[in-house]
């Protein structure tokens, strides 16, 4: 089915540089490759469902090559590396103030996070599979296999998730430090 664009929209995926920021557009979920200087920035990215790998230690070379083999993002603090060795396949972070990156990238690369949120692994960035109460219990500790109703597994890792205290209190994180509302039905 095509769909008419105006003059005004941008086609989905499609991204406009304006001086040395660069604009995406479209519905596409991006990928994602995160430097070395933004490790935190990445996990939390996992949390809200972006797919965003992350490689302690990487060298530039190894992370543009990712990028392009993987069709990633790269996502640096490295002036040198968004602006110069990747310009076109990178997002510059300007500031070092942890909050206002995770805001950064709300605003500019948005997602359905009532869908997304808590929808990967935060070890192997692997989407998670919904698993039952019988298959987890063994794993978890009493207090929550006994409490939580919702039960996820990594296909990867192996490693065990449920809707604890963790999920309530990363929504009130969201939503004083950023003003991101993730309902609690997600």
């Amino acid at each position: 089915m095509l769909r008419l664009i105006s003059k005004t929209q941008k086609p989905p995926g499609a991204c406009i540089r304006l001086g040395t920021i660069i604009v995406f557009y479209g519905i596409m979920e991006k990928k994602f490759i995160v430097d070395s200087m933004l490790g935190k920035l990445g996990r939390w990215m996992l949390l809200l469902g972006y797919d965003a790998a992350y490689f302690r230690g990487a060298k530039d070379e190894e992370l543009m090559e990712i990028a392009k083999n993987e069709n990633r993002i790269i996502v640096t603090r490295d002036t040198h590396l968004a602006l110069e060795r990747s310009p076109g396949n990178s997002f510059h972070i300007k500031t070092i103030h942890f909050w206002e990156q995770l805001k950064r990238i709300v605003e500019t690369f948005p997602l359905d996070f009532s869908r997304t949120f808590l929808s990967r692994c935060s070890h192997c960035n692997v989407l998670l599979e919904k698993c039952p109460k019988e298959e987890a219990v063994a794993f978890l500790p009493p207090k929550a296999a006994e409490m939580a109703s919702c039960f996820f597994r990594c296909p990867k890792c192996q490693r065990f998730f449920w809707d604890g205290t963790h999920p309530i209190h990363i929504r009130f994180l969201l939503k004083t430090r950023i003003g991101l509302c993730i309902d609690a039905d997600s």
